[in-house]
């Protein structure tokens, strides 16, 4: 069952998903301060292995030496050439700049100077690169630009912290990526995700229609909500994941748990899945969206394990990219409905909504004062 009773009203205004001046209010007091999810341990399989990527507008460059995880501004010191253009690559020993070929160790220090005579005088180690503190929980990276951040495991809080451990174990494998640009404000797409009134309409021959609220529960704290939906008797899902489990050698489940670190982050187990989806604005109508999926492959060393293996990799890339793909194509319908010049009277959040009623009052309280005004 749900929690209130009633409707609740929109807490948030049309100029909260399209003024610049409130994102950057949001960025300064939601996001800079925070942790953000940018990739896996998958994505770094072999020491030396990177990744590069975009943190707030700012170009990021993630190294994997041995087991620690290093991230760092893309940008060389030198004349300020982004080191590596490359979604991917490998660094053996030291990053190595793409432009003229300044390298530098796992603490940013600049080691090798092409040519060194001709920058005199100059210390060892001068010129390093910015790095931002990382952290990883289980398979997952996490990355903060701010040096006065709590740790990772203060700023999910333990719950959530244990949570990340058990879902996202070694164990655990990769079925998919995505990281899909979108052409609405980074609030659309978590609402989005907070509630499953859409799925009859965006959604029908994937979730088909939303759950009985007998099935549901919602749990909401001061910056985290938890849903979960008892789909035991809802056939569709259950056949698939009674096989596929059999074949791995664990018992079914068929609890869908839903979880939301306000306010960019989102984690969810079903069957034997788990993904994290992590939100990054971009501007104010625009975002993007990480995720990163994974599935327990079951008992290891039985040939029915190397069998559920294939069909959970291939079976979740379809679905998740499915799905995704569905909202994505409503996104800047409402974008642009929330824009509009002249609007009805209406916004409501129903109860099967009511996470997103939590979610924005925890970002109208984040960016204001308590009166609704930005702070100056």
């Amino acid at each position: 069952m749900f929690i209130h009773e009633s409707h609740q009203p929109n807490r948030l205004s049309p100029e909260h998903y399209t003024d610049a001046t409130h994102l950057e209010h949001e960025l300064d007091t939601l996001f800079r301060p925070g942790w953000h999810c940018v990739g896996a341990l998958t994505d770094l399989p072999k020491h030396g292995d990177y990744f590069t990527g975009n943190l707030f507008g700012q170009p990021l460059i993630v190294w994997r030496q041995g087991d620690a995880v290093h991230s760092f501004l893309n940008v060389c010191t030198h004349r300020f050439s982004l080191i590596s253009r490359k979604p991917c690559g490998h660094f053996d020993g030291r990053i190595k700049c793409q432009y003229h070929g300044w390298e530098y160790n796992e603490e940013g220090d600049t080691c090798q100077i092409p040519d060194a005579r001709s920058f005199k005088p100059m210390k060892r180690g001068e010129l390093g690169l910015t790095k931002f503190r990382t952290e990883t929980v289980g398979q997952l990276i996490f990355v903060t630009v701010n040096e006065d951040a709590p740790s990772l495991k203060e700023y999910l809080g333990e719950y959530l912290y244990e949570l990340c451990q058990r879902w996202f174990t070694l164990e655990h494998r990769h079925t998919t990526n995505l990281d899909i640009e979108h052409d609405c404000n980074w609030k659309v797409v978590i609402e989005n995700v907070l509630e499953g009134y859409h799925v009859n309409c965006v959604h029908p021959t994937t979730f088909e229609q939303y759950p009985d609220p007998e099935c549901c529960t919602h749990e909401i704290h001061d910056y985290w909500d938890r849903y979960t939906d008892d789909y035991s008797n809802r056939g569709t899902f259950t056949g698939r994941e009674k096989l596929v489990s059999k074949l791995a050698g664990v018992k079914p489940d068929f609890v869908w748990k839903h979880l939301s670190r306000y306010p960019n982050i989102a984690m969810a187990q079903m069957g034997l899945f788990t993904f994290i989806q992590t939100v990054i604005p971009v501007s104010p109508t625009t975002c993007r969206a990480v995720w990163r999926v994974f599935h327990y492959p079951g008992k290891p060393g039985r040939f029915r394990t190397k069998i559920a293996q294939l069909m959970l990799k291939k079976w979740g890339s379809w679905f998740l990219t499915k799905v995704v793909g569905e909202d994505a194509e409503i996104y800047p319908s409402i974008q642009r409905g929330i824009g509009a010049g002249q609007r009805p009277n209406g916004g409501l959040i129903s109860v099967r909504e009511e996470r997103i009623f939590a979610f924005q009052d925890f970002v109208l309280k984040s960016v204001t004062n308590g009166n609704g005004r930005a702070p100056t």
